[in-house]
Parts: C-alpha cells; structure tokens; sequence
C-alpha cells in the first residue's frame, strides 16, 4: 500500500505566537540558510502572506543567494484557529478544509494588513463573502509594530543575522503594508518590495505620510532602496469567477477605479525624483507583460530577489 506522508522544506522552522501588541495568533516560517552564516550575519527576507508565498521564496532564494534567511509571516494553520477565525462569517456553504483555511487567512490579512477605513468607503470596497467592518480592518501599524517588536527578535535569537541587510516584500494589501512601512518605518528595513500594491484601499490612505517621507530622503536622514512591481493586466478587467458573488459591471468599475498599474506607476516616479543620498535607491518600476494580480507577485519575487540581494 502506497504511504502518504505531508511534504516538507529541508531545514526550515516553525515558530507560533501570540502578538503582546495586538493579542493575535501568528506562525513564522523561517528557512535557514544551508551553509554557515558570514562574518556579518545572514541578511534576511521577510515575506507577507507565508500561507502563498514562502515556499516559492525559500527554493528562489536557495537557487541565487546562499547567505539570506526568509521568513514567512502569517497565520497557523490549526482546525481551532481556523474555526474561531471564520466565527464572524456564520454559516457558509460548502466549506472543506482548504476554502476554510482561506476564509481564515484571507479575514485575518485584511485585518493585518490594511489601514483604517470609515464605513461609507469601506461599502465601496467590500468582498463578497467577507462582510467587512470598519472593526474587521486597520491592524497594519499593530502588525508592523508585532513584527518590529516580537518577529525580528525571535528571528535574531535563531541566528546570527546582518540587522543593516534586511528586506520586506508583500503582494496587494502586502504590498500596502510595505509602502505604509517604508513612509513611517523607513529604517526598519534597508529594501521595501511592494508588488502590485493596493494603493487605491481607503482612497489613497497610505500616500497620507508620503510627503513626511519625500522630506526625509530630501534631506538625507533616510535611505531606504525600493522597488514597485505590477502585472500589465492589473486594470484590464477579467471574467467574475463562479466562486465570486459579484457583478461583471461591478467588478469592471472596481477594476477601473482601483487604477493598479497607474497608481503604482505615479508613485515610483515620484520616489525616483526625489534627491536622495547616503544610498537611497528607487529601481524603475517593473511591469509584467500578459501578467494579472493573481499571477504577478512570482515574477516579482524573482526581480525582488535580484534587488535585494544581488
């Protein structure tokens, strides 16, 4: 009889917690380097969203940089935390395991990883099957401050770690955090990769400290290194999917509003005309030809890969 046995990474750890910051469960995946630490310590990766995108960095790490930790920041995947996480939901129908898990870690990210939004807007943004509240959203700063505080330490408690070489990368509400963090945190990491970024969430809110931000690079008191990324079909509408409740002519003025590709591509202009010192850096921002938003963060970790490390 054939043995089914769960597939596992070489050398990686699992780390669960609850945040002192916010009273929230999460589970830090961490890949280990496979050959001993340099002099200065690994630099280090750290990944939003691990449930999507740990694996696929961990294998693009190992296979172009041999001194880098990546460490996946998210959620347990645990029957009791999955269960209490999709309480507020009620019932649903047709729920497994795997579209269980996904309500779970898709309600606790857009807690983590959003800012405040008042009511009236949010009805404009909902998602069907999430029955957002202004309550459900605007954890982003308690999320930053967990991992500033409760992550980054364990992780140099783990090993020896370069504490001036570390980078972030997040995808869509990811990639709002990460432009959130580099506008009120910009020495909390020296690169900031935001891929396909949600900037349009609760109209335009992140760009709120930008100027702050645009003032310090100018005069020279921070310099960070940033790269913005985004599929080339991130404002073309698609087909609704069958899973989805929504209208096409709702979801097609979604699309068209949200201006993914546009926003994105403002922003990185003005970052790169801004007059930078002592390091700072803006890489010119990267489209993924025939690449949407559900496809687009692979290529963007391999360029953030690149950028970062190489």
């Amino acid at each position: 009889m054939t043995q089914v046995q769960p597939v596992s990474i070489p050398n990686t750890r699992k780390i669960d917690f609850v945040s002192g910051v916010n009273g929230h469960e999460y589970s830090i995946s961490v890949a280990l380097p496979l050959l001993p630490a340099p002099e200065r310590g690994y630099r280090v990766l750290y990944v939003l969203d691990a449930h999507a995108y740990f694996a696929s960095a961990t294998e693009a790490v190992r296979a172009n940089v041999h001194d880098v930790v990546v460490v996946g920041i998210g959620y347990p995947n645990d029957p009791a935390f999955i269960k209490k996480a999709i309480e507020p939901l009620g019932p649903l129908p047709g729920l497994n395991e795997l579209t269980s898990m996904s309500y779970a870690f898709g309600l606790k990210r857009m807690y983590d990883l959003s800012l405040p939004v008042s009511a009236e807007v949010l009805a404009t943004q909902q998602i069907p099957g999430f029955n957002l509240t202004p309550e459900r959203v605007g954890g982003l700063d308690d999320f930053l401050a967990t991992i500033e505080t409760e992550v980054k330490p364990r992780i140099a408690e783990m090993v020896s770690i370069d504490r001036s070489n570390q980078a972030i990368f997040g995808h869509s509400l990811g990639g709002l955090a990460v432009l959130h963090a580099l506008f009120v945190e910009p020495g909390a990491f020296r690169t900031f990769i935001a891929a396909s970024p949600s900037i349009w969430w609760s109209e335009k809110a992140v760009l709120a400290n930008e100027e702050k931000f645009s003032a310090a690079v100018s005069a020279g008191t921070v310099s960070p290194r940033v790269l913005v990324t985004m599929g080339s079909e991130e404002e073309t509408p698609t087909p609704v999917p069958a899973a989805l409740a929504m209208a096409q002519a709702e979801l097609d003025a979604r699309v068209r509003s949200n201006r993914m590709v546009g926003n994105a591509r403002d922003l990185t202009a003005r970052l790169q005309a801004l007059r930078g010192s002592n390091g700072y850096q803006v890489e010119d921002y990267a489209v993924f030809a025939k690449q949407g938003h559900g496809l687009a963060p692979w290529p963007a970790l391999g360029r953030a890969i690149d950028f970062a490390f190489n």
